[in-house]
């Protein structure tokens, strides 16, 4: 009976492995945006999606992957020397891919992550307030439009990273 015990014991743990197999553990989060004001959308990030200030780098990098987008959209953020508060984003490197179009980069000044937790041990949040070229006619230099692009970003940094 002892040894039945000791099995299903085991077993349980077993099935349990899976519950800390996290984004918290393993690192990653999401984008949560919304364009022009409408419906919102949410990408999922892996650990790997996301470069974060250390190491020798002064830069915070979001890119994420298409194939989490089911509109078709994928981002680069980039920021450099983040702060908490404000931040512009890099023109250079930040782009948006639109309904699988052709990159489309950020218009304007206004163009803020605005971090309101930046932690290199463990989280960084932010607000996004960006606008890209409306690329999804196929013409990126002559188009006048722009996606007005607002979400939430979160990445929890991976516990083996930390």
């Amino acid at each position: 009976m002892k040894n039945l015990s000791a099995i299903s014991s085991f077993a349980l743990l077993l099935g349990c492995s899976d519950i800390n197999d996290s984004w918290e553990v393993k690192g990653g989060g999401y984008l949560k945006y919304s364009i022009d004001g409408g419906k919102s959308y949410t990408i999922e990030l892996d650990a790997d999606d996301v470069v974060r200030p250390d190491y020798g780098r002064s830069y915070f990098q979001l890119q994420t992957r298409l194939k989490e987008s089911s509109r078709g959209d994928q981002f680069s953020i980039v920021v450099n020397r983040p702060t908490l508060g404000a931040n512009s984003a890099d023109p250079t490197y930040s782009w948006m891919i639109a309904e699988r179009s052709e990159k489309g980069y950020l218009m304007g000044d206004s163009n803020i992550v605005k971090f309101d937790q930046k932690d290199n041990d463990t989280i960084w949040t932010a607000d996004i307030d960006l606008r890209f070229q409306d690329c999804r006619k196929g013409d990126c230099e002559n188009q006048t439009g722009s996606l007005h692009v607002k979400g939430r970003l979160r990445y929890w940094v991976g516990v083996e990273d930390r």
